[in-house]
C-alpha cells in the first residue's frame, strides 16, 4: 500500500533578503531556535494494516538547507508505532537521521533533543519506536549531496500504524499534582466484582521518562488481596549484578517499609504473578539513570480473601481509643460524649504536631476500612457511625493549611448542595471552651485550601458505613495534605522575616505570580501583608486577573471593608484609590521603579482574595545599535506593542528601523 503524502510545506521561514539589518538583529535568537527545512507529511488511514513509507534520493531535491522533515500523525486520541525496515546511509555519517517521539506540534527546533539518531546504519526489522502522542517526526539532514542523484543510495524504508491512546491507560486515580503517583481502590459494590484493571509506566509504549519516581498504591478491603501480573517489564539493561539505577519495588503494604519488600524488578519477567498477603500493596518505580526505556504494563486485581472473615482492629498509630466493633452505634455529637468510666466516644483522634512533623497526609481511608465486616441493623437506611478528631497544632509563628488531594463525601440528596452533619466534615471552632462547627463540606469537588487564624486548628469528619451515595463518584471520605507554614500560603517573592512582606526584584525575575494569603481559599482576618516591587529602568505593571476582596463603597473603615492599596512611596499615594469588591480583570501601573501593593483585613468578613500578574517593563530605549536580544532581562517587542500608548516615542524610532517585525509581532 502506498504512502500518502501530502504537498511539501515549509516551516517559517526567515528569507534574509525581507528583513531589514536591524530585523536580523532582533531574530538572532529565533534563528537559533528553528531550522528552515523542507517538510513532508505521512497520514495513511488503515487500521488493520501498517502504512509504508519510502524515501530516497529524489525527495531530497529543492530541500531548504540541506534537511527534510518527516511527521507521521493520527488523531488526537491515537499514538503511532514507527518500525524501521532498512536505512542506507553514505559513510562518514555525511547523512543523518533523527526521531522525535515526544513532539507536540509538528515543528522540530534546533534545540529540541533527538531520541534516536542514526548515521552509517543499515537495519532490519528494527525494535518499533513509539510516540508518546498523536504526532512522530524524523529529520534527514545530509552534507555535501552528490551532482548527481544516481550516484547517492540514500533509502529510508519503515512502517507505521497508528494505535488508539486508552489501550495504554493508567485505571488507577492519579493524586492531584503529581506526574505518576496512582491511587487504586477495590470496589464497595455488592456484585462480588471488587475490581481490577491495568497499569502502565508513563507514556507507555514509548519509552519512560529519566530521573522519576512513581508510586502505584492499591488500597483493598480488609476481606481482599491484591493481585498484580506483569505482561511486559523492559528496564535499562542490566550490566552486573542484580538491579541498579531504574527498578520496579513491591512492598507488602501502603506505606515503603524496607521489611515489607516482596520483590525488586528490573529483568523481564512477563510471566511473574505477586499476591500481596494483606488488602494493600504498594508499587514504586524509580528510574534514577539517564537511559530509558519502554516500561512495564501490569494488570491488577482484588481477590477476595477467605481466611480473613473477621474485621481487622483500626490501627492507626494515633487511636485514642478502639471501641468494640459489636458496640452499637450511638447517637453522634461533635462534643466528645463519655461512657461511665469517662472514655471517650470518638473512634479515633490524631494528633498532629509542627515539632514533630512540619508536613503530612492524613485520610479517612484506614478509618473506614476497619468498619467493613462490621455488624449493621436490619433496616434499609442503618449504618456504623463513624467519627474522627484531627487536631492541629502549630509553634508560633506558624499557621496550619490544609489542601485537599481527594474529596467526596455524599450531599443532601442528588440535586442539592447542603451538607447533612451526620455526614460531612467539619471545620470547629472554639467557643468558650468548647468546639462548634464553623463551616460543614460535602460534594464531591475539591475543598479550598483552610488556613488557621492562629496556631490552632480543629476538624471532626462525621460519616457512615455503609455510605448512601448521591453522586456517582465511588470514592467516599477524603484525603489532605496539612503543612504548617510561616509564609502565610504565599510561595512568590522574597519574605522579610516571618511578617506578610514579599520583596520582588527585576534581578530576580521580571514576571511572575502573587495572590493573597492561602489563595484561592479564604484569605485570614486581621492581616496586613505588603507587596514590595523593586525596578532597575524599569516600571511594574500589575494585572489581576481575579480579585474578591470583601468590601463595598469607598473601601474604608467606614464601610468595615478589606482593601487593596497601591502606592509609588512607603507612605500613602492619593493617586490611587482603594480597591475591594468583585471587581473584573483590570490592570495597575507605576510611575517609578518602585511599587507598593499592601492588602488589609478586618475580623469581620473574609473572601478568596486575589491574584495578579506582575511585569517590570522597560523604559529606556536601547541605544542606537538596537542589540534586542531577547534574553531573561531585556524587554521583547510584544511590550512595546501592547503598551503602544505609553511607549509612542520608542515605538516611531522602532518602526523606523524594524518596521517588518513589529507588523509581525
Amino acid at each position: 500500500m502506498a504512502a500518502v503524502w501530502l504537498p511539501i510545506v515549509f516551516l517559517l521561514s526567515w528569507s534574509s533578503t525581507e528583513l531589514s539589518h536591524g530585523q536580523q538583529v532582533i531574530n538572532s535568537k529565533q534563528a537559533q531556535l528553528f531550522l528552515d527545512c523542507s517538510c513532508l507529511h505521512a497520514n495513511e488511514r488503515n487500521a488493520t494494516q501498517w502504512g509504508n513509507l519510502a524515501i530516497n534520493a529524489s525527495h531530497t531535491v529543492g530541500a531548504k538547507n540541506n534537511c527534510l522533515m518527516i511527521f507521521i500523525g493520527g488523531t488526537s486520541d491515537e499514538l503511532v508505532v514507527f518500525h524501521l525496515q532498512q536505512l542506507q546511509l553514505r559513510p562518514g555519517c555525511l547523512d543523518t537521521v533523527e526521531v522525535f517521539p515526544y513532539l507536540r506540534e509538528p515543528v522540530i527546533e534546533n534545540s529540541t533533543l533527538a531520541s534516536y539518531t542514526w548515521c552509517q546504519h543499515s537495519d532490519r526489522n528494527a525494535t518499533p519506536i513509539y510516540s508518546a502522542g498523536r504526532l512522530l517526526g524524523l529529520r534527514l539532514s545530509f552534507q555535501q549531496p552528490p551532482a548527481k542523484l544516481t550516484n547517492w543510495p540514500l533509502n529510508l524504508t519503515a512502517s507505521y500504524r497508528f494505535l488508539k491512546q486508552e489501550s495504554f491507560k493508567t485505571e488507577g486515580r492519579l493524586v492531584p499534582h503529581s506526574f505518576c503517583d496512582y491511587y487504586f481502590f477495590a470496589s464497595t459494590s455488592a456484585d462480588g466484582q471488587l475490581g481490577q484493571g491495568y497499569f502502565h509506566s508513563p507514556r507507555f509504549p514509548a519509552h519512560y521518562p529519566a530521573h522519576i519516581k512513581c508510586a502505584y498504591k492499591f488500597i483493598g478491603r480488609p476481606d481482599s488481596r491484591v493481585e498484580l501480573q506483569f505482561e511486559e517489564l523492559q528496564l535499562p539493561p542490566v550490566t552486573h549484578g542484580g538491579c541498579q539505577l531504574d527498578a520496579v519495588t513491591i512492598f507488602d503494604a501502603e506505606s515503603a517499609h524496607m521489611n515489607a519488600v516482596i520483590d525488586v524488578l528490573c529483568s523481564p519477567c512477563p510471566t511473574r504473578r505477586i499476591l500481596s498477603s494483606g488488602p494493600d500493596l504498594l508499587l514504586e518505580f524509580n528510574a534514577s539513570s539517564n537511559r530509558t526505556a519502554k516500561g512495564f504494563r501490569g494488570k491488577y486485581k482484588f481477590v477476595a480473601d477467605e481466611q480473613r472473615l473477621v474485621a481487622p482492629i483500626l490501627e492507626a498509630a494515633s487511636v485514642a481509643l478502639k471501641p468494640p466493633l459489636s458496640a452499637p452505634a450511638k447517637e453522634n455529637s461533635l462534643q466528645d460524649t463519655q461512657d461511665a468510666k469517662g472514655r471517650s466516644n470518638q473512634h479515633c483522634k490524631h494528633v498532629f504536631d509542627s515539632r514533630v512533623n512540619k508536613s503530612g497526609i492524613f485520610e479517612t481511608n484506614q478509618l473506614l476500612g476497619s468498619f467493613i465486616g462490621a455488624s449493621i441493623g436490619k433496616g434499609i437506611d442503618s449504618s456504623v457511625v463513624v467519627q474522627c478528631r484531627y487536631e492541629f497544632e502549630a509553634q508560633q509563628p506558624e499557621r496550619i493549611q490544609i489542601r485537599f488531594h481527594d474529596f467526596n463525601i455524599p450531599t443532601e440528596n442528588e440535586n442539592s448542595t447542603r451538607c447533612v452533619e451526620q455526614d460531612a466534615l467539619h471545620l470547629l471552632t472554639e467557643v468558650r471552651g468548647k468546639y462548634d462547627t464553623q463551616e460543614l463540606f460535602c460534594g464531591a469537588f475539591l475543598p479550598k485550601p483552610l488556613m488557621s487564624s492562629d496556631q490552632r486548628l480543629q476538624l471532626q469528619f462525621v460519616g457512615k458505613y455503609p455510605p448512601k451515595m448521591t453522586n456517582k463518584v465511588q470514592y467516599y471520605g477524603f484525603r489532605a495534605e496539612y503543612k504548617f507554614l510561616t509564609n502565610f500560603g504565599i510561595t512568590s517573592g522574597v519574605q522579610q522575616g516571618n511578617e506578610c512582606t514579599f520583596v520582588y526584584n527585576s534581578s530576580d525575575r521580571i514576571t511572575g505570580l502573587f495572590h493573597s494569603p492561602n489563595f484561592p481559599g479564604y484569605y485570614l482576618e486581621n492581616v496586613v501583608c505588603n507587596y514590595l516591587f523593586y525596578g532597575a529602568d524599569e516600571r511594574i505593571v500589575l494585572r489581576f486577573t481575579f480579585f474578591d476582596v470583601e468590601g463595598i463603597g469607598t473601601c474604608d473603615h467606614q464601610t468595615a471593608s478589606d482593601y487593596v492599596e497601591f502606592s509609588n512611596f512607603m507612605s500613602t499615594d492619593r493617586k490611587y484609590s482603594r480597591h475591594c469588591g468583585k471587581l473584573p480583570d483590570f490592570e495597575v501601573r507605576s510611575d517609578r521603579r518602585f511599587f507598593r501593593v499592601t492588602f488589609h483585613s478586618n475580623d469581620r468578613f473574609v473572601a478568596n482574595g486575589f491574584r495578579a500578574l506582575y511585569t517590570f517593563e522597560s523604559t529606556a530605549p536601547k541605544n542606537t545599535g538596537v542589540n534586542l536580544e531577547l534574553g531573561e532581562n531585556s524587554v521583547s517587542m510584544q511590550s512595546y506593542v501592547a503598551n503602544r500608548s505609553h511607549h509612542l516615542v520608542v515605538i516611531h524610532y522602532l518602526l523606523l528601523t524594524i518596521v517588518t517585525v513589529v507588523y509581525a509581532m
